[in-house]
């Protein structure tokens, strides 16, 4: 690259990348503060509770909100600054000398390149560990004094060894398991209940599990029995518990991946957590398809147009990508396409696409 064109990319990319941070600081204090008053009430609703818990729930809820706005935020960040440089007319003379529209989106797909980087790294670094946090916070009603946040689930709900089993919470206490509110439902080989156990709590330590003040009732015989302590013969692993019930937007990679494979070696179903996990890569790698949803809005938006049409018009395709990935997410964690292809067929697909209109803007 001669010395002219570090110079075009640095202006041009220098153009981008202030308005790309002044729309996610934007978007970040819009809905913030929208969220806030969803949520407010509910935070000071807490004993003690005042403007520290108020900036506390900030600090955790923004890094969800900028990890998520990001490729929004390129995208129309891309949009005005095509749309400034095509106002001052400077699109016309780049484009008179001979430059290509390759040549002048590669700017805007260089600084992409690099905030596509720094979002995955701030979403595995900083995102993740907020929004576990946020969640303990939340489940214990936004309390002020919290204890230390110990490896616990909420709301279980799992099939295992022919039956249903619920709880209304798991965590590890030293090296035992314990479950609370347990509720196990015994299925035939029909799906049908033939017998359901109520429990306060059940324990696994030294190999096996306990119920304690459980009731039992027989589906068919209707017979009720209760005691104080019962064995419970599942064969339930507290590994593939804690595996089966995990948050994957609020686990670590390398948790992640662990889990996948203590899921993998128990026979359970990976599909939903291989998609999460693949997502963790093709999410953040979405701001690299917005210079050609961008370019799309920003050169095939008439130069007369208006800022407004440019914007809508990028809104738009932002909108149908972020509709496509959630579709092909969910279709993946579903088992209906492969995780792979439920990760990185939108991301590919508009790619592809947006290559071949910019070729044909080119001609």
């Amino acid at each position: 690259m001669n010395f002219a064109g570090q110079i075009f990319t640095l202006y041009v990319g220098r153009i981008f990348l202030i308005r790309f941070l002044a729309l996610l600081v934007f978007f970040v204090i819009v809905l913030q503060m929208l969220d806030l008053l969803n949520r407010s009430s509910d935070i000071m609703a807490a004993e003690g509770a005042g403007m520290e818990s108020i900036l506390r729930y900030i600090s955790l809820r923004a890094p969800q909100i900028a990890s998520q706005f990001t490729p929004f935020a390129a995208l129309l960040g891309i949009v005005f600054t095509l749309a400034g440089l095509s106002h001052t007319s400077e699109i016309t003379v780049m484009r008179a000398a001979g430059m290509s529209i390759h040549r002048v989106l590669f700017p805007l797909g260089f600084v992409c390149a690099i905030v596509a980087g720094i979002h995955f790294v701030f979403h595995e670094t900083v995102t993740v560990k907020a929004s576990e946090r946020l969640d303990y916070w939340e489940v214990n009603d936004y309390a002020v004094d919290l204890p230390p946040e110990s490896d616990t689930r909420t709301d279980i709900r799992i099939s295992y060894d022919g039956e249903f089993i619920s709880a209304a919470s798991a965590a590890r206490i030293g090296d035992a398991v314990l479950l609370v509110g347990v509720s196990i439902k015994s299925l035939d080989s029909t799906g049908l209940i033939t017998n359901v156990i109520e429990a306060r709590t059940a324990r696994y330590e030294n190999g096996g599990w306990r119920l304690f003040d459980a009731r039992t009732l027989g589906a068919l015989s209707l017979a009720v029995e209760d005691n104080d302590e019962v064995i419970w013969t599942n064969t339930l692993d507290p590994e593939l518990l804690f595996a089966l019930t995990l948050e994957p937007d609020q686990t670590s990679l390398n948790e992640l991946m662990a889990k996948i494979r203590q899921l993998g070696e128990d026979r359970a179903d990976t599909r939903g957590p291989m998609t999460s996990l693949l997502s963790r890569f093709s999410k953040p790698m979405a701001t690299l398809v917005m210079p050609l949803l961008g370019a799309i809005a920003g050169f095939g938006v008439h130069r007369q147009g208006v800022l407004l049409a440019r914007a809508v018009a990028g809104a738009a395709l932002g909108f149908t990508y972020f509709v496509a990935e959630n579709l092909a997410l969910a279709l993946g964690a579903l088992g209906v396409v492969p995780a792979i292809i439920g990760a990185f067929f939108p991301l590919a697909l508009f790619m592809v696409v947006g290559f071949s209109i910019i070729l044909a803007m080119e001609n």
